[in-house]
């Protein structure tokens, strides 16, 4: 239950004895059977629990309620399993955490009531601590993130559209646009597409599994996975493998062996070989999901973002180098040797563009939260990004630690699609990031936890706690003080 980050958040937790908090044992209020029931449940869906965490990204986050538990159990006067669903206030106590990471410690027990010393030498870490605790207008925030998504739209919505192949429809939105590398080969000169495998998706969120054929790139489905038949389009019998496998492939075209990965002629290549999009008109009376092969629009809108992008004048796209180290040189192995390299023009259209509006915010609070957002989107707008077959979802860049370079990349819709419902459609766009930061910061304001009664979970309101150095809404009650640096906490005293 304890390991080594928990242990140190321990050693330097403390109260001011002038506040006449009473000696507990945690070892003894610390209620491990209570408490192990709610992190197992909250590390299964994390977010729900801790909507607080969405701000943005960061690796390897503890459960709140675990933090939570301690700190009650270290002050509370009240048995834990008591204490947990109530509002504490617990002036007074200084807590500590000097290397705070994403912030969870300093989260709970400001939450609580204490006053937080927070340090991390790490600059990204500073940053989104302290936009978790920053207070922010959630309705100014809403206006202008709209304004934001409502902007970009006028300009670049339409590089996120397709036709639908079922009714026709011209202005279906696109999901994710599947891309495959290619290379060519060493031996004709041909382009090999260096597909791992030809299936595109599996029939788990699809009635049927869905194919791309080797001969004539459509899309095909078949009920049986493993004997999946003949293409519809072309009669061409269908495959599960692929060409490419373990950095090596085999041209179609005349049978030379090559290495996918050739970094002396630069960053990989790719082509658009499937789209799956959305499309509101025939969704009703269409059974799961859409899929479709590319057609000549879709690829035309492709070459416009390149040219739209080639007459610009970037100011926030930069020219900076891929550094060396443990997980960078495997992007070097593929060729990539600046940042800007990770993404393609219409990405880098979009990003672009984004910052230009960010920029022109002439609030600074509301400024810093949509550069949050943006730092948050570029996980998942950029070419390292995989399509999860089974979950028919992007998987962001940091799906796992490391740069993984696959052979097939997904590239989300950078606005994102939302539902009549108003739930985002898809992941990787802005009205993904945008509806999970809202209710980060709302949580700040009215926290909540789950209690379970058998298979029902109730959202219990936990009215008199909140997140942040001043009450929010102007309510009553003391101020707390937040003490964020960007430094070794070795260099400082408490």
């Amino acid at each position: 239950m304890f390991d080594s980050k928990k242990r140190s958040l321990i050693s330097v937790i403390y109260s001011d004895p002038r506040a006449g908090h009473s000696s507990r044992m945690i070892e003894r209020e610390f209620d491990i059977p209570f408490v192990a029931d709610l992190a197992l449940r909250e590390k299964q869906i994390q977010q729900n629990y801790r909507p607080i965490i969405a701000v943005h990204k960061w690796f390897a986050r503890r459960p709140g309620t675990l933090f939570r538990s301690l700190l009650l159990s270290e002050f509370s006067p009240m048995p834990l399993r008591e204490a947990f669903y109530q509002s504490n206030k617990l002036q007074g106590i200084r807590i500590a955490d000097p290397f705070m990471g994403g912030g969870i410690p300093l989260l709970e027990a400001n939450r609580i009531g204490c006053d937080v010393i927070g340090y991390d030498i790490n600059p990204m870490s500073y940053w989104i601590v302290k936009q978790e605790m920053e207070p922010l207008d959630v309705v100014k925030y809403s206006m202008a993130s709209r304004n934001l998504r409502v902007e970009l739209e006028k300009e670049i919505g339409h590089l996120y559209r397709t036709q639908c192949i079922h009714c026709g429809n011209l202005d279906a939105h696109v999901k994710y646009f599947l891309w495959v590398k290619t290379k060519a080969c060493n031996g004709c000169g041909s382009e090999i597409s260096l597909f791992p495998g030809y299936l595109v998706a599996q029939n788990r969120r699809h009635p049927k599994n869905v194919f791309v054929c080797p001969a004539c790139g459509d899309l095909s489905e078949a009920d049986d996975r493993s004997n999946p038949g003949v293409c519809l389009k072309c009669g061409n019998p269908l495959s599960i493998p692929g060409p490419a496998r373990q950095n090596a492939c085999q041209c179609p075209s005349c049978g030379k062996p090559n290495k996918c990965s050739d970094p002396e002629k630069g960053p990989p290549k790719h082509r658009m070989f499937a789209i799956e999009y959305y499309c509101r008109k025939c969704k009703s009376s269409h059974e799961g999901r859409f899929f479709k092969k590319p057609d000549d629009r879709d690829l035309q809108l492709v070459v416009e973002a390149g040219s739209r992008l080639g007459r610009m004048k970037p100011k926030f796209i930069p020219d900076a180098q891929i550094p060396e180290g443990d997980e960078s040189s495997r992007l070097h192995r593929w060729g990539y040797k600046y940042y800007r390299e990770m993404f393609n023009p219409r990405q880098l259209l979009g990003l672009e563009m984004s910052c230009r509006f960010i920029q022109s915010e002439p609030d600074q609070h509301i400024r810093e939260a949509l550069a949050t957002n943006l730092s948050d989107l570029l996980r998942y707008q950029n070419m390292l990004c995989r399509y999860d077959k089974m979950a028919l979802k992007s998987l962001d860049i940091f799906s796992v630690h490391g740069f993984p370079v696959g052979l097939i990349q997904c590239e989300s819709n950078i606005l994102g699609i939302a539902s009549q419902r108003g739930a985002s459609i898809g992941s990787g766009g802005w009205s993904n990031i945008i509806d999970k930061f809202t209710k980060a910061k709302n949580y700040c304001y009215e926290p909540f936890e789950i209690l379970h009664r058998g298979q029902k979970k109730v959202f219990v309101d936990i009215a008199e706690e909140w997140i942040g150095d001043v009450r929010p809404n102007g309510g009553q009650g003391a101020g707390r003080k937040i003490e964020l640096s960007c430094s070794d906490a070795t260099t400082k005293a408490l």
